[in-house]
């Protein structure tokens, strides 16, 4: 498990540290300023100029006309309408939760912005508010319970690690993870679902001077041991796995939908931080996107990113 100031990898915060910074962390940074660049509504289209380089097209899913767009886009790449039902309930209950949080502003159409990747600010106002204003007593949806809920109907788990040996203590990866899929109402994971979930994602052994191949070996070797396949089709599982003290694991994960005009990348971005739907032009923009997601936080708390690996699927990027 990430310490200091990669706990706040997106996806990999201690449960104990989200309680500490809920409690002493000022108000972030906001989000850039930006520019419309569509209205939310009509059809799965990316707006005009959304997929340039070096610019994001994003929207964080507030409202019916947006969801609609990006409903409809899933649909089409093979997600099961009920999946998308429950994944928008979680949408609807954190935009209404957290609109009033002074690190960034909720979009509800797609817009556009100079930069690789929206600066969400820092973690203290939004726990505070998830937290203490709103007397959360749980972690919300993280970037894999996302990711996973939407994937669910791709990904085929055979030989399931036992809960014993689930990586959702304290002080390991999946803490935060462990205390929504246990404690958040909305979530309401199967027993089955669960035990998919933290074989999917349970960290990996690996040297900490591990090249990019050797981490793709040691992925795939892991996955290929725990029976994880992914169907093909127009929807993959992206994730960035990274390396602390030892271990490798998703430090973030997103779902990609192939759609007639470009890729859709529907994520949660953070726990406590919103949703956010963007578009891309090709694969080696998303893969420069997941970089550009974990090393925000990198520089924010003085880390260093080090080695990692974008996968789409089980294929590296």
């Amino acid at each position: 498990m990430m310490l200091h100031g990669s706990t706040m990898r997106r996806g990999s915060i201690l449960c104990t540290v989200l309680l500490a910074v809920s409690l002493l962390a000022g108000c972030g940074a906001p989000a850039p300023e930006t520019s419309s660049a569509g209205d939310g509504v009509g059809s799965a289209a990316p707006p005009v100029g959304s997929i340039e380089d070096a610019s994001l097209t994003y929207t964080n899913l507030v409202g019916k006309e947006v969801q609609d767009m990006v409903r409809r886009a899933c649909e089409e790449g093979g997600i099961a309408p009920e999946r998308l039902d429950k994944f928008f309930v979680w949408v609807d209950d954190f935009n209404a939760c957290m609109k009033d949080c002074p690190s960034y502003t909720l979009r509800d159409s797609f817009v556009t912005i100079d930069a690789p990747v929206v600066d969400y600010g820092d973690y203290g106002p939004m726990s505070r508010l998830w937290y203490k204003t709103n007397g959360r007593k749980y972690s919300d949806v993280l970037c894999r319970i996302a990711a996973f809920q939407l994937m669910g109907g791709h990904i085929t788990v055979a030989n399931c690690i036992p809960r014993e040996d689930w990586a959702m203590g304290e002080d390991q990866w999946l803490c935060s993870d462990g205390d929504a899929i246990e404690h958040f109402p909305l979530i309401a994971f199967s027993g089955e679902e669960k035990t998919q979930y933290f074989t999917l994602y349970d960290p990996v052994p690996v040297p900490p001077d591990a090249t990019a191949k050797e981490l793709y070996e040691t992925v795939v070797q892991a996955w290929q041991d725990r029976g994880v396949s992914f169907a093909d089709g127009a929807v993959s599982l992206i994730t960035i796995w990274l390396i602390s003290y030892g271990q490798t694991a998703a430090g973030h994960a997103a779902v990609l939908v192939e759609a007639e005009d470009g890729l859709l990348l529907v994520e949660k971005t953070n726990p406590q931080a919103p949703y956010q739907a963007a578009w891309f032009a090709d694969a080696d923009q998303v893969k420069q996107y997941m970089y550009e997601s974990i090393h925000i936080e990198d520089v924010r708390y003085g880390d260093e990113t080090g080695t990692y690996l974008v996968l789409r699927n089980d294929r590296a990027m």
